[in-house]
């Protein structure tokens, strides 16, 4: 992987026995102007989805060629952003930044014009969707090949109004509709987001093709740690509407009634940092509570190969449902650790493989289950392993990247494997 994320490619020793096609027949874009793929990135959650899809359609011998709007020049500012800069902004402050964004969308276009009108067509577009852009509409190519869409959220929607750094919520609602209906083929992360989608752009549902996020196998690399005390732990944005305040809290009261002792380590960057920080100070919970901040993604992967417990508290916020499939979720499996989360397919899916799943509905459910797993005996280190692989085994990326090929008619019959 190239350091400004223009192509991604892996070795062959990572294959699985297949090589790696001679030229890219897939073309992914990244729209979305905060995105980039370094270590560095402020918004991790977007880089790992996609490094790991890229790995995924490499462990299946395509090549991938990435085009991201951070990648394009006089853009890699934009990367700069975080989520807290425009924390409690005024309109007019939005409204100017909206601009902006316009006029960097058409640049980004003419950039991908400009760059596949000299390369060979793809047999695949891919393009994550993203507030105000349209990178498929601008691609030289675009007639030749299968036009794939990823949909994370509405955007526009959450953007708007949960996010509320967005004024021109029409423009970006009609752009938004518009990819999605030109694509051959929409891929959402879960069964709510596709009803959503499904009304929101007045597409077919035929079209959408559900693909939740899936388990780098390389976290079976990490080795499970045992710390003194038992250690809950949060990895995410640091943001309001993941009430991490309401977290902390909980488990002071946990920890106040445990037989043995009980830390809160809290993973993440956000306009909540601060605020939470001054609740800890005035709670006098800081021999409870450890923040590390923003860290390199194999740091975080070390810290919390110690912890008991993830947390995962997400919540619908402007949606008919809580329509998102945590990426965390999957870290937290692939890790090893007991997961405290709110419902969701793929809770229930990782249930099925073996991961400790346990789903709340409302605070006095969450204390009393955390309360139960502080005080129980802790899982076996066979039982974790076992877990572990299972959840590689049945949520790898490769699987994901197959289906969405598949859908598309790139998966020659004799590469189907038999279902089990």
């Amino acid at each position: 992987m190239s350091n400004d994320g223009r192509s991604a490619t892996l070795p062959h020793g990572d294959l699985e026995g297949r090589s790696l096609e001679p030229s890219p027949s897939i073309h992914y874009l990244v729209g979305g102007f905060r995105i980039s793929l370094g270590d560095q990135s402020n918004t991790p959650g977007p880089r790992t989805h996609i490094l790991n899809f890229v790995r995924g359609l490499s462990q299946i011998g395509r090549r991938t060629e990435l085009l991201t709007a951070s990648s394009f020049p006089m853009m890699g500012r934009f990367t700069q952003i975080r989520q807290s800069d425009y924390a409690g902004a005024d309109g007019s402050k939005i409204w100017i930044a909206d601009v902006v964004r316009g006029a960097a969308a058409v640049w980004c276009g003419v950039n991908v014009f400009v760059r596949t009108a000299r390369q060979p067509a793809p047999q695949l577009i891919y393009e994550r969707v993203a507030v105000l852009q349209t990178l498929t509409s601008f691609h030289a190519r675009k007639g030749s090949a299968v036009r794939v869409v990823e949909a994370n959220g509405i955007l526009s929607r959450e953007t708007a109004q949960d996010r509320k750094v967005l004024k021109a919520e029409r423009i970006a609602r009609y752009l938004e509709r518009r990819v999605l209906r030109r694509s051959d083929i929409v891929v959402a992360v879960s069964e709510r987001l596709c009803d959503e989608l499904v009304e929101f752009a007045r597409i077919d549902r035929d079209k959408v093709l559900v693909v939740p996020n899936g388990v780098d196998e390389r976290l079976l690399d990490y080795h499970r740690s045992e710390s003194a005390c038992r250690v809950i732990g949060f990895v995410g944005s640091v943001v309001k509407w993941q009430n991490l305040d309401q977290l902390i809290l909980s488990v002071a009261r946990v920890a106040n009634g445990a037989s043995e002792p009980v830390r809160l380590e809290i993973i993440g960057d956000g306009a909540e940092l601060g605020n939470l920080k001054q609740l800890v100070k005035d709670e006098g919970l800081s021999e409870l509570v450890s923040f590390h901040g923003r860290m390199p993604q194999s740091a975080a992967f070390e810290v919390m190969t110690a912890w008991d417990v993830g947390i995962a508290g997400h919540q619908k916020s402007s949606s008919q449902s809580m329509y998102h499939s945590p990426l965390k979720l999957y870290e937290y499996a692939a890790l090893g650790l007991s997961i405290v989360c709110t419902e969701s397919a793929d809770a229930e899916s990782l249930a099925r493989s073996g991961a400790d799943i346990h789903m709340f509905s409302d605070t006095v459910e969450f204390e009393a289950t955390l309360k139960e797993l502080v005080g129980g005996a802790r899982r076996s280190s066979g039982d974790i392993e076992l877990s572990r692989a299972a959840v590689v085994r049945d949520h790898a990326w490769s699987t994901r990247a197959t289906a969405v090929l598949d859908r598309a008619g790139l998966i020659p019959q004799s590469d189907k494997r038999p279902a089990r």
